[in-house]
Formats: structure tokens, sequence, C-alpha cells
């Protein structure tokens, strides 16, 4: 139950940063190095396609598609499996324990409630802190370095920005014309379709099928287009697992043991429970779930490793609880006052299943 990360996603991206003569907290992946060295590139794009797994790309997309035919190595991403971790531990080459950017809801006791880091709002609140999470937990971004150490970096992010492409094909036309400049160096793309519709139908479902057949096929063009000096690398945040059962903590025995709603994730839940309540609390919780989902507590998360190996945030303990729940079937757990938002995903993500955990590892060059 640790996830490798002297082996994994962060490796990998010490070998990118390495190329760019960045630092990182791991050792760079040596198989990804010797081909860097090997075709060296005079322009790098990584491409992020939020939550193709390579597990699903395996069992979904022919032998011969784009993805599976480049794929230099399978590998595991950060913990928890999910987009705020995984793309931030991504962009400064830091794992999610040094980063303290933890999953989608954070508990701030100087706020006295949850934030959703990507907003800057309260989570059941709403209310808005602007700036908050760039002030509290700032952290470095790959685009900033390399444009402080003289190369030109640019990020497409269509998720978060008015005026970056607003569909894939868009996104792939840029990068193409990138590709045959003379002034860019580096592009990230993050395209978060995937996960959004997994989200929505199930990674499962037909649509999913056909929006990963989608992906494939404009990334094979961006191969067929792009310039010969250009190295793409493709990789994932995280995959996902089909919900087939969901459950609200509000109406369990459980709610009243809380001090606050959990946080992080459904399906990496940090509980803040008061110390006498505390044995209570895990007897009856692993009554309960305890073939769905393992059950540590504080000491035991710091124990593990299990958000890095390296060493942790000054917050980092802040935000872990004092119990950590991790899934490891098709269960749900939620906590909701509005009922019908508990069955909203019928694909998530952040537990340790292996659909969740592995990524792919796709270089590309002419």
């Amino acid at each position: 139950m640790v996830v490798n990360y002297e082996d994994g996603i962060l490796s990998s991206i010490a070998a990118l940063r390495a190329h760019y003569g960045l630092a990182s907290s791991y050792e760079p992946d040596e198989r990804l190095a010797k081909v860097i060295a090997e075709k060296k590139p005079e322009k790098i794009f990584l491409i992020l396609i939020d939550g193709m797994g390579a597990n699903l790309i395996k069992r979904k997309l022919p032998a011969d598609a784009f993805v599976n035919r480049n794929m230099l190595y399978k590998t595991e991403t950060v913990f928890p499996p999910t987009t705020t971790a995984a793309t931030t531990a991504i962009l400064n080459g830091r794992g999610p324990n040094e980063n303290a950017w933890l999953g989608w809801t954070m508990y701030f006791k100087e706020l006295g409630e949850s934030v959703i880091p990507f907003w800057n709002e309260g989570k059941y609140s709403g209310r808005e802190y602007p700036g908050f999470m760039e002030r509290t937990l700032p952290v470095p971004r790959m685009e900033k370095e390399l444009n402080e150490a003289g190369f030109c970096a640019r990020t497409l992010n269509p998720a978060f920005t008015e005026e970056d492409p607003k569909t894939l094909a868009e996104g792939i036309d840029r990068l193409i014309a990138y590709s045959k400049d003379q002034e860019t160096d580096f592009v990230y793309l993050y395209w978060d379709k995937y996960d959004s519709q997994m989200h929505k139908t199930g990674p499962d479902s037909p649509e999913s099928d056909q929006l990963l057949s989608d992906i494939n096929a404009e990334l094979e063009r961006l191969g067929q287009e792009i310039a010969e000096n250009t190295m793409v690398i493709i990789i994932a945040d995280h995959g996902q697992v089909q919900i087939r059962r969901s459950i609200n903590l509000r109406d369990t025995a459980l709610d009243k043991y809380l001090l606050t709603p959990p946080t992080i994730e459904p399906r990496a839940m940090a509980f803040y429970v008061a110390e006498e309540n505390r044995e209570a609390f895990a007897k009856e919780f692993k009554e309960m779930f305890e073939k769905d989902y393992m059950l540590l507590d504080h000491k035991q998360v710091l124990e593990t490793g299990l958000f890095g190996a390296k060493e942790n945030h000054p917050r980092f303990e802040e935000f872990i609880g004092d119990f950590l729940a991790i899934a490891k079937s098709d269960l749900c757990l939620a906590y909701e006052y509005d009922e019908s938002k508990v069955f909203k995903f019928k694909g998530q993500h952040a537990g340790m299943c292996a659909d969740e955990i592995y990524i792919p590892l796709i270089v590309y060059q002419k």
C-alpha cells in the first residue's frame, strides 16, 4: 500500500527537469533520461490528459493506437491520485507532502472551514478567498522556473483560463505551430475533458470510450504534423474507476464523531475526531467499511510515507487529520448536505485501485 515515489511519475519529471537544469526532489528516471539524451530534442511539449490512466488506454484502445504503441513505460502517480495533488507535484517535481497540496478540499484552521485549493473558495460556505492558496501554500511552477532560467516556456490550460483553446484540436493546432517557430522551448498542455466525461458517465461508458478514441486521434495528428526537432511527452495525473455504490456519511452513525466534514477526497478522506472519540470512531468505521476502505490513524499515515518520501511541509500534518480512509473497491463515500450530490459521479479517483494509480509515460519524436 505504498506508492513508489523513487520510481514513479516524479522520477520521470525529474528527468525532464534535469534536461533543463532544474532541480527535483527525486532522482531522474534513467529510461526517460536516456531517450532525451539520444533524441536531443530542441523543444519538448508535455501533455497531461486528465484521467487517462495506463490501464484504461491498454484496455480500451487497440495495441496499435498512438498512445499504446508509443508508451515507453507505465508508472505510478502520486498519492492521492487526484488532479490537485498530482498536477501540482508534476509541475514542480516535489511530492504532495512537500507541497501540502493534497486534494480537492483541505481544512484550514485559520479560516475554520474546508477550502477548494484550485478555486480559493469554501467547500460548504461558498465564501471566496482571493489569492489565499498563493499566499498560504505557494508552490513554484515549471513554466516560471524555465522562463527565469532563460527559456521560452508556455502553458495551455483551457480548464482554468479564458484565452486558451476551447477544444483539444485547437490545442494541438497551437502545439504544431509552436513546434515550428524559432522562439518556443517548452509547452505544457493540460486537457481536462476526459476526466470530466468519466466523472459524468463513468470510465466504462460509450461516451468516455469515444472521447478517449478522439483524444488518441488528435495525438496521432500531432505526431504526423509536428516539427522533427520536437519531443512530445504525454502523461496523466491519475486514472478512474467505475463507481457502483455511494454512501453519504451524514446518514451514518459516524457523523456524530466528526469535528468537521471530511476533507481531501471522497476516496481519500481525512477525518478530524476528538481524542476521546477516536477509538470508538475507528471501531465503528471498520465495522461498516473495512472491506471497501483502509483506515489509517495519523501516526500510520506518517509511517507509510504515502504522500511522498521526502521531508514534509511544515503544515502537512494539519491536513491529513486524525484518520485517513482510502478506497480499495468500487464504493465511494461522500459527505453532502444535498443528497442529490452523493450519486453525482459515476467515475472517481483518489483511491488505491490499480486503475487509479497507474499512468502512462508516452514519448514521441519523429
